[in-house]
């Protein structure tokens, strides 16, 4: 019994003196990477935990971070780690944690990448090397699409002056958006109302909200109904980006035109052709809906200025329903006055029609010659003459004719006798 009790205690004495003398070892395990995944253009924290393994000593512990493409080190780390010496077992307290600080590329794709931590002990030449995952994420970055769109008036029609439109910006991305500029491109036929009417700055767009940018513009008379395209410039700067890179972005957005009659003059015919002081004319107008909408109770009217001299005897006149691309006719009547000055007189013309009961008025202007008086012989047969149609002057020179070879033929004939 005394022997075996000397056999066990010599057997723990061996164990315990190989336990004492087994090779150290350092053992490394990925903790994480901070955040989880990492994003492009932003920094990354990796973190691992080395335990040592073995009570005899370990000198000159060292580690380097081995990193490709996405990562790189810059001026806030390095890839080198020098632990020194370390010698006895690790326990809750003795252990070390390997900390490292890379920047992931801006341009970097989501995907899952390899980085090699290698270590090296005593001084030797030979260096142990893992591989390790690090996850790179999509970036959060804005992304734009157009909202709601108003506009007032609520229809949109060609011939309209200072028509606002209401275009809301929504960020759907998961960035924000800084120095949110928008300009709106128009199309043919649109122009701003005035000085910038067409861009807004909206500050700061973050992820997940909206502004709305408002925009005042014309729209010309001769612009055909349907769907218009305009062009909605985004510029911006992403948040938290060192670069401080200014981004584009361009967005269609459709400006919906009905449409409507449209008027113009097609025709002027003045009777006479040539007007004189003191003559009555008839102004004869063709007028033309060139819209894409037929118009109802369509009507003319003539407005003169209080200088003018000239009286309007029939200024307005009714021309009905007019299809589109249909011509109707007016006539108006217009006194020109005795003393009216030779010159160019130019009246304003209404044209006023229903589109589905909504009155639309749309302006003119006409205009005719007025000649200088003619002027024929003195006193009153001058005057007489002056105001005398082309057709009764010519008989009033072939009864002239007739009187004075009637009193030639009659003196002859008292010479004789």
């Amino acid at each position: 019994m005394k022997e075996l009790i000397i056999a066990g205690l010599l057997t723990l004495l061996l164990i315990g003196s190989a336990s004492a003398q087994t090779t150290p070892e350092l053992i490394q395990t990925f903790l994480n990477q901070d955040p989880d995944p990492s994003e492009p253009g932003k920094y990354v924290e990796l973190r691992w935990k080395i335990d040592k393994i073995g009570n005899a000593k370990i000198r000159d512990i060292k580690y380097t971070l081995e990193v490709e493409y996405p990562f790189y080190f810059d001026e806030s780390d390095t890839p080198e780690r020098n632990l020194g010496d370390w010698e006895g077992f690790s326990d809750e307290d003795q252990f070390f944690i390997l900390f490292y600080k890379v920047r992931v590329a801006p341009d970097a794709i989501e995907d899952t990448y390899k980085i090699k931590l290698k270590s090296n002990t005593n001084s030797n030449d030979f260096w142990v090397t893992r591989e390790y995952d690090v996850r790179v994420g999509d970036k959060e970055r804005p992304d734009f699409i157009i909202g709601q769109i108003t506009t007032s008036p609520s229809k949109l029609a060609s011939d309209l002056d200072e028509a606002e439109l209401s275009v809301e910006i929504a960020n759907i991305g998961d960035g924000t958006a800084e120095n949110v500029v928008v300009e709106l491109k128009l199309p043919e036929g649109f122009t701003p109302s005035y000085s910038y009417s067409d861009r807004e700055a909206l500050g700061t767009i973050m992820a997940g909200t909206s502004k709305v940018a408002t925009f005042h513009v014309d729209i010309d008379e001769d612009v055909a109904g349907g769907v218009h395209e305009a062009n909605m410039y985004i510029s911006y700067k992403e948040a938290d980006d060192d670069d401080n890179e200014l981004k584009n972005r361009v967005i269609t957005i459709d400006l919906p035109l009905k449409d409507k009659p449209m008027f113009k003059i097609d025709e002027v015919k003045i009777i006479p052709e040539v007007v004189y002081p003191g003559t009555e004319i008839e102004m004869h107008l063709k007028i033309k809906n060139t819209g894409g909408e037929e118009a109802e109770s369509v009507s003319i009217r003539l407005f003169k200025d209080s200088a003018q001299q000239l009286s309007l005897i029939e200024k307005s006149d009714f021309i009905g329903k007019l299809k589109a691309g249909e011509i109707g006719e007016a006539i108006l009547k217009i006194d020109i006055e005795e003393d009216a000055a030779p010159k160019t007189y130019i009246l304003d013309l209404e044209i006023r029609a229903v589109d589905n009961d909504e009155v639309l008025i749309q302006e003119k202007t006409v205009s005719f010659d007025v000649q200088a008086a003619e002027t024929g012989g003195s006193g009153m047969t001058g005057e007489i003459i002056a105001g005398l149609s082309t057709t009764t002057l010519a008989v009033f020179v072939v009864i002239l004719l007739v009187v004075g070879y009637l009193a030639y033929r009659s003196g002859k004939g008292r010479g004789k006798a």
